[in-house]
């Protein structure tokens, strides 16, 4: 089973404006492939953004836009039996709205959300954000808000969260 998870920081409200993406490709649990990199939101940034996941103007100059990466990173996605996010309502958001921006039609992907999973799986849980499931699950993240710690966290949530619902037998793994 080929999974790749996808995680987007924004520089501004905008899904449009994405700075930074990270698409980690596994292979029967086993990562083969990390796509990251930060890039041009072609846009203004806003300081909560900014002190969510650090990104400024000066640390973008001279990267790609998301249209000179996608060659490579819709191969990749292609690859894919599954691509997982969390919030993937959010970062799927960002990926379509970007990708229109450049007039480049967003493929059909096999779209899956972790938070719906961890929502399911784990009513308990007081929220439940990246780092609240992560602590739950056992998952190390270790910078929030990086799409490359971001992006191997969801794997490793996705993970866990098919093992406890093949032991739990509450939820289908193709949730």
């Amino acid at each position: 089973m080929r999974i790749v998870a996808i995680d987007f920081e924004t520089a501004n409200r905008h899904r449009h404006s994405a700075c930074q993406v990270a698409a980690v490709l596994v292979d029967d649990g086993v990562v083969v492939d990390i796509v990251h990199t930060l890039l041009d939101p072609e846009g203004e940034f806003e300081a909560l953004h900014m002190a969510l996941h650090g990104i400024r103007p000066g640390h973008v100059a001279g990267a790609p836009r998301l249209a000179d990466l996608w060659p490579r990173l819709d191969a990749l996605l292609a690859s894919a039996d599954r691509v997982i996010a969390h919030n993937a309502a959010f970062d799927r958001g960002v990926l379509e709205q970007t990708l229109a921006r450049h007039e480049i039609a967003p493929p059909a992907l096999p779209w899956e959300c972790t938070v719906v999973r961890a929502r399911r799986l784990l009513p308990h849980l007081p929220d439940h954000r990246l780092p609240t499931v992560c602590a739950a699950l056992g998952v190390s993240l270790t910078r929030h808000h990086d799409a490359v710690a971001d992006a191997l966290a969801v794997v490793d949530v996705a993970l866990a969260l098919d093992a406890l619902a093949e032991d739990g037998g509450r939820e289908s793994a193709a949730a």
